[in-house]
């Protein structure tokens, strides 16, 4: 039996298949005593254990399309929501990340220069702290990750679609 599992972890769908069909042999041999040769019926299980990984992929396709039909409708109805805390937290999540980038880009190099320059003009002494880091990577993370989805609505007003995926008003 060790045999058949270890076959089930070898590798993906193949690994599945082949340890499923180990499996399915042992059984059969030790309730038979007898070992498949023909050819033909090898053959035979072997395009229902293809048509099994295909139905398999397939399914799992199916699954990831009615997921992501589901989280359109769910972002299409948060949009549509008159509270700011529906409709609005994404555009939040945009300014933040902005504001993080404006930040770490313009004012926290530009500042103490700016203030050493005034303290040169004025003639007076200027003393400034280290200024804190904003965490670049999460703010960069999740600007993609909204950007990828903005690139996503800019095909479809590029391609004219108008409503929802499946809507039979898509142009």
């Amino acid at each position: 039996m060790g045999g058949w599992l270890a076959s089930i972890f070898a590798g993906g769908t193949e690994g599945v298949l082949k340890g499923a069909g180990s499996f399915a042999k042992d059984i059969r041999e030790a309730i038979t005593g007898k070992t498949i040769t023909d050819p033909a019926v090898m053959a035979e299980i072997a395009l229902k254990a293809e048509q099994l990984a295909l139905a398999a992929d397939q399914a799992e396709m199916n699954y990831a399309v009615e997921m992501s039909k589901g989280q359109t409708a769910i972002n299409a109805l948060e949009a549509q929501n008159t509270s700011i805390f529906v409709s609005g937290w994404r555009p939040a999540v945009g300014w933040t990340c902005v504001g993080g980038l404006v930040y770490t880009f313009l004012f926290k190099p530009l500042f103490p220069w700016a203030v050493q320059v005034g303290a040169i003009i004025t003639d007076s002494k200027s003393i400034i702290p280290p200024l804190p880091e904003v965490p670049m990577g999460d703010l960069v993370i999740l600007l993609g990750g909204m950007l990828g989805i903005g690139i996503m609505r800019s095909v479809d007003k590029y391609n004219r679609v108008t409503g929802p995926p499946g809507d039979k008003g898509n142009a």
